[in-house]
């Protein structure tokens, strides 16, 4: 434990005390209240995403939960710091010991991906929790830190930090991807007159033209049809990618969130043409927003349709009409032949995955690598697990 003669509500000790696993499995309430009275994403680094992340992934991967807790002396939780520790051989026998946020296994496996990683802090409290919790965080015992999809000034914080704590750390950038956030609290008709009309046909207009061949209806799944909706969602995805979307840890891990949360947070959609579903919609609304996690859809279709992008303007018209939803979230990454997401005139999000290291030997590593060409790097990297 450790303390700080300040805070941000006055002066008053804080304490940063490291969970144990049982304590985590019993905290939902505490970790929600805390969630929805700070600046943290709801959804990702909430309770039930994050604990269902680690049932579903710590025991096999082997990973060591390292959740520190950040306490007032009147027992009120401040802030949360969901790191865990992975330890593992290089392949040159080199052993390694890294230090990762909850929902994300960055060279260790594919899991689900979590955005918006960072410290829950109730607002108000930020500088004396981030101060203290970082203290206790650099006296764990790890070589490097990897950060995933975390924003530009959660990052720069962080960097920060380091620098105050007299943590020499070499800061090794990794990726940097791109969402879009469609704000939805205007008018749906404003939203649609701002589309390029390419983009307004793909999402709206090839409503008329399905509509004058079938019936074409937009649908809410019950909880009743969660199973056939998954299974109709992976054998979508099969058909385009040649492969399902949620491979069995991961079917194991959506289902066992949506049990978690509760019916207002489900926006599982299917779009049926003549009764039969051909396109499947996985969103979820927590808090003000509501995101996309996935889409399948039958591609084959109808040449003139994109039924992706026809399901998501259903989707996204329905957010607009909902008061309490502010955001359509579109989330991280690529369409199969263009970033499509781009189009829909919302907000651009940037995320960004860093590694720390502050082992002298991997910083002498990464310095001699940055004369590498970047090819030639992200192989050595991928091989040797770096």
């Amino acid at each position: 434990m450790s303390e700080t003669p300040r805070s941000g509500k006055g002066v008053e000790p804080l304490q940063v005390v490291r969970l144990s696993e049982q304590y985590f499995a019993d905290m939902a309430s505490s970790w929600q209240e805390l969630v929805f009275d700070s600046d943290s994403d709801p959804l990702f680094m909430g309770w039930p995403w994050l604990y269902t992340w680690w049932e579903t992934w710590a025991e096999s991967l082997g990973l060591e939960l390292a959740l520190f807790g950040v306490f007032t002396e009147e027992g009120m939780l401040v802030g949360l710091a969901p790191f865990y520790c992975h330890h593992f051989r290089l392949p040159l026998g080199y052993e390694l010991r890294r230090l990762h946020f909850l929902g994300n296994a960055w060279r260790i496996s594919s899991t689900v991906r979590t955005e918006y990683c960072g410290l829950v802090i109730r607002r108000g409290w930020e500088d004396p929790v981030v101060e203290q919790v970082m203290s206790e965080v650099c006296r764990l015992d790890w070589q490097e830190m990897v950060v995933c999809d975390q924003g530009v000034q959660d990052l720069l914080q962080c960097q920060e930090t380091f620098d105050r704590l007299g943590q020499t750390v070499s800061t090794v950038p990794r990726v940097i991807d791109s969402g879009v956030r469609v704000v939805t609290d205007g008018s749906f008709e404003d939203w649609l007159g701002q589309l390029g009309r390419n983009t307004r046909l793909k999402i709206y207009n090839r409503r008329n033209y399905l509509n004058q061949r079938g019936e074409l209806r937009f649908r809410y799944v019950s909880e009743e049809e969660t199973d056939d909706f998954f299974r109709s969602l992976n054998r979508f995805h099969e058909r385009r990618w040649g492969k399902p979307c949620f491979e069995p840890d991961a079917l194991r891990f959506h289902q066992r969130l949506l049990a978690r949360l509760t019916p207002d947070n489900r926006a599982l959609s299917v779009l049926e043409f003549n009764g039969e579903p051909v396109s499947m919609l996985y969103d979820l609304r927590v808090g003000d927003s509501q995101y996309n996690l996935q889409t399948g859809f039958l591609e084959s279709f109808d040449a003139k349709v994109a039924l992706g992008t026809l399901h998501l303007g259903f989707a996204i018209e329905q957010s607009f009409r909902d008061p309490q939803v502010l955001y359509y979230d579109l989330l991280a990454g690529q369409g199969k032949n263009t970033f499509y997401k781009s189009h829909f005139q919302g907000e651009h999000v940037h995320f960004l995955t860093v590694q720390y290291a502050r082992h002298p030997v991997m910083r002498y590593i990464y310095r001699l690598q940055s004369w590498l060409p970047g090819r030639l790097r992200q192989s050595i990297n991928r091989f040797v697990r770096l």
